[in-house]
């Protein structure tokens, strides 16, 4: 306020002030004025009663003589004497009183003439209305007396009335030369003021048509969409053209920018934005520290009635008031970054590809060629088995979902050996088939038309199958097993079985794998290996250890081994201990053995997850004996993690484990300790 009036009001404030000034000077001017011309009227009218009560005392003497000398009552007119006397008195004691003000020497001259006058007369008066007795003589000596004096008294007071008049003339004509100063003064100065505003005014409003073009070519030339929200949501008068063209909704004035803006966003990020404008219009939160906590930063925006969705970026910055005083509105900048997306999007998209390819190449060469050819053949084959479940389903209640299923364990089992095998681009893209079965197989009642997506997923798996082939075609090392060759998985596992280092090199996949999931989970893991001299190993046994164990190791690692912070408030060591065994038993047959001195299987937890999930009913779950509990593991579908990951949450990976030992011959035990241990084990008889 000091500074705005210092500075271009200065003028302005200091013409109203004098305006001020002199106003309050004239009526305190005209109240001095009115007052002395009261006191002028009141000597004036005193000056005035001195010659009345001259002329009355000069009667009643006159009286008391006639009445003296007839020998008349005298009282009457003594009484008349006495009230002029005191009148006289008491008039020219308010004129001296009066005129002591002034410092008038004519003025006091007068006076004193008239007291000269007076004296002799008003001592002769009052001898007459004394109580002292007086003769005759006495009263013709005092009317002779008043006779003469009188005329002189009534002579001074004249020329007294007539002073008093002239200095109240005087004061009145001054009065009004001040009187017309003031007004010419106060006109000059209203004029100046009309004229300065006036000036002013059209000065202002040049610089306001000024910054309103100035402003209307910045609102039509910013490629932002801008305009201001007030508090409660409301947008302002002013935005930017741009705004129509970024915003997929009309924003005019009044329109409440939250409100619309929720029915394009989702209600969580609505909620998140809500409470981001709340702390920008906080004054104690600086909107630096804010700046990463916008959630309108690149949002998906979803336009009703509009082909594609857009990506916006909305950004805030407070309005103060002026002088910095509180937060009035947000100045928001809303820009279409959806080509910047979609590039990033498509770079992403073309780099994911660059290392999916080197990581598939890395892949391939890790491998032995007759391992990877062996997977490929067998994929294949497994996706051919697929291919015609899907052609010869019955058109039956159930057929479709033991179809579906059927397909699930088969996609499963192509994940987790591409996974053993790091072919990353295989086991994703199985992943992502997953998804599309894992939703089927929770519907159950299905359809013919529900098993289209089911072969659109055969076929990318089988075009990644293809890329992998090419890769291994494009590498001159791989000279062993001719690429492109039409190998079906039997001959290739036959042919491998025999020889001695090829269950040596699936442990060593295995392990590598096991240290992978691992690394991708946070956890800690030491994975020891018990591999003695084994000969003559079966082709089933071969295909558990290529199909089966890398599921057993994957449970493992995720369900099993605990987290480092885990372990450690459970009094055990943060690395968690896997140890795969595959030996020759005493009577001749094969083990395989897959432990961990994990978190184990909670009996108690599992049966509440099974009522939580949904996968049994309470009184069904209380009938269930430990082993019927622990046995629906194995059933497909039934998963104890809390959410989907490209490791666990199927259900879908010891249903292919128990498939699998039943297809090969194998006897599946399972052993576990709540927090201690858990411990699966596949035996084969001798042959």
């Amino acid at each position: 306020m000091r500074s705005s009036l210092l500075g271009k009001y200065r003028l302005l404030v200091l013409a109203v002030a004098a305006f001020f000034a002199l106003s309050v000077s004239v009526y305190s001017l005209n109240f001095l004025m009115l007052r002395q011309v009261d006191l002028d009227a009141t000597r004036i009218n005193d000056g005035g009663k001195l010659r009345g009560y001259s002329q009355q005392l000069a009667k009643a003497i006159l009286t008391l003589s006639h009445e003296s000398s007839q020998g008349e009552p005298i009282q009457t007119s003594q009484a008349q004497i006495s009230e002029a006397v005191l009148a006289f008195d008491q008039s020219l004691t308010e004129i001296r009183s009066l005129a002591s003000e002034d410092h008038d020497p004519t003025e006091q001259q007068l006076l004193d003439e008239i007291d000269k006058q007076w004296t002799p007369l008003r001592d002769a008066a009052n001898a007459l209305i004394g109580e002292r007795p007086f003769s005759e003589t006495d009263v013709q000596a005092t009317f002779t007396l008043s006779d003469t004096r009188n005329v002189r008294l009534l002579q001074l007071a004249g020329d007294l009335t007539q002073h008093q008049e002239a200095l109240a003339a005087e004061r009145a004509q001054s009065m009004r030369y001040l009187q017309f100063g003031a007004i010419g003064l106060a006109l000059l100065n209203f004029l100046y003021i009309v004229v300065h505003v006036f000036r002013s005014l059209r000065r202002s409003d040049r610089e306001a048509e000024q910054a309103r073009r100035e402003t209307d070519d910045i609102l039509r030339t910013v490629r932002e969409g801008l305009f201001l929200m007030h508090r409660d949501g409301t947008v302002g008068t002013q935005r930017s053209a741009h705004l129509a063209k970024v915003f997929p909704q009309p924003l005019a004035p009044g329109h409440n920018f939250l409100t619309m803006l929720a029915t394009l966003v989702s209600d969580e990020t609505m909620q998140s934005v809500r409470q981001y404008v709340e702390l920008l219009f906080n004054e104690r939160v600086k909107p630096a520290l804010l700046a990463d906590l916008n959630p309108l930063n690149r949002v998906e925006i979803a336009p009703q009635g509009r082909g594609r969705t857009m990506h916006l970026n909305f950004g805030f910055h407070p309005v103060r008031g002026e002088g910095g005083t509180g937060i009035d509105a947000l100045l928001v900048a809303a820009v279409d970054v959806s080509q910047e997306v979609r590039l990033e999007q498509e770079l992403a998209g073309a780099e994911e590809r660059a290392r999916n390819e080197v990581s598939l190449l890395l892949g391939v060469l890790e491998n032995e060629p007759a391992e990877v050819m062996r997977f490929l053949a067998e994929a294949k084959a497994r996706l051919e088995r697929a291919n015609g479940v899907l052609r010869d389903v019955p058109v039956e209640v159930g057929a479709y979902l033991a179809a579906v299923t059927r397909v699930f364990r088969e996609v499963h089992t192509i994940k987790g050996e591409a996974a053993a095998l790091s072919m990353g681009t295989v086991a994703a893209q199985a992943h992502e088939f997953e998804d599309v079965l894992t939703a089927l197989v929770k519907r159950r009642n299905l359809g013919g038309d529900d098993l289209i997506p089911v072969a659109t997923g055969i076929g990318h798996l089988m075009q990644e199958l293809a890329k992998v082939d090419a890769v291994v075609g494009r590498i001159g090392a791989f000279t062993r097993v001719a690429p492109g060759r039409d190998t079906s998985a039997a001959d290739v596992a036959g042919k491998d079985a025999s020889a001695d280092d090829c269950v040596y090199q699936s442990m060593q996949r295995i392990q590598r794998f096991a240290l992978s999931v691992a690394a991708e989970l946070n956890k800690k893991l030491r994975v020891e290996t018990s591999l003695p001299h084994v000969e003559d190993v079966p082709a089933s046994v071969h295909r558990v250890l290529r199909e089966g164990l890398p599921q057993l190791v994957r449970n493992a690692v995720v369900h099993g081994i605990e987290s480092a912070d885990e372990r450690r408030l459970a009094g055990k060591q943060e690395e968690g201990r896997l140890r795969i065994e595959f030996q020759r038993t005493a009577d001749g047959g094969l083990e395989l053995t897959v432990a961990d001195d994990g978190r184990g299987i909670d009996v108690a937890a599992l049966r509440r997850h099974l009522v939580d999930a949904g996968y049994r009913d309470a009184d069904a779950v209380q009938a269930m004996s430990d082993r019927e509990v622990v046995a629906t593991l194995f059933e497909p579908g039934v998963s104890t993690a809390a959410s989907v990951t490209e490791h666990a949450g199927r259900g879908v990976g010891l249903d292919a484990i128990s498939a699998l030992a039943r297809e090969t011959g194998a006897r599946l035990k399972l052993a576990s300790t709540p927090r201690t241990y858990t411990r699966f084990t596949l035996q084969w008889s001798p042959t």
